[in-house]
């Protein structure tokens, strides 16, 4: 009876063992893992400032204004998923510029990264429209900045990370500088 009793003991430890290793396949532990990604609500507050550093040139602008051309920005502000960016890793460049006298335009296509303070990245590309009606005719000194932006990827947590959001502000013509709320979603 000790020997069954034994028997049995061993039996039940045996397949409890084969059971956790039929779930632990490579597959599944896998799975374990990876990230699951899915959409989020994306929400910032974007304040800008000119990056004044001389050995970064303008960008030239194409257009009705020759000659003129407009300066990166570092990005300040609060977003969701990544709470307070740091404003000095946390970038905006123009890649190309055209200014209008028929359309009061100035687009933009720009690209950079937002860095949470932790230094997790998120980067971007997009188009900006900003209304220079105020400052070609000396109406004022501000005008609207409209834009939609691509989330390309990022680092650490953002890895990987995708998406869309637009931004909505004013643009302070004297300083250079703009602000604007940001609403979009991130996947990551």
């Amino acid at each position: 009876m000790k020997s069954v009793s034994l028997f049995a003991l061993l039996l039940l430890l045996l397949t409890s063992c084969q059971q956790t290793d039929e779930l632990a396949t490579p597959a599944e532990s896998q799975k374990i893992g990876q990230r699951s990604q899915s959409a989020r609500v994306f929400k910032a507050t974007l304040q800008s400032s000119v990056n004044a550093d001389p050995s970064i040139p303008l960008t030239q602008c194409s257009g009705d204004l020759p000659n003129f051309g407009i300066p990166d920005h570092f990005l300040a502000g609060q977003a969701t998923h990544m709470g307070q960016l740091n404003p000095v890793m946390s970038t905006l460049h123009h890649d190309n510029c055209n200014l209008s006298f028929t359309t009061m335009t100035l687009t933009a296509d720009v690209s950079g990264q937002l860095t949470a303070s932790n230094g997790d990245v998120v980067y971007y590309s997009g188009e900006d429209v900003i209304n220079v009606f105020n400052l070609l005719t000396g109406a004022g000194t501000t005008g609207t900045i409209n834009g939609n932006w691509t989330i390309t990827g990022g680092t650490g947590r953002f890895e990987d990370a995708s998406g869309t959001f637009t931004i909505n502000g004013m643009v302070d013509f004297v300083t250079g500088a703009f602000s604007a709320e940001a609403a979009g979603t991130i996947t990551y």
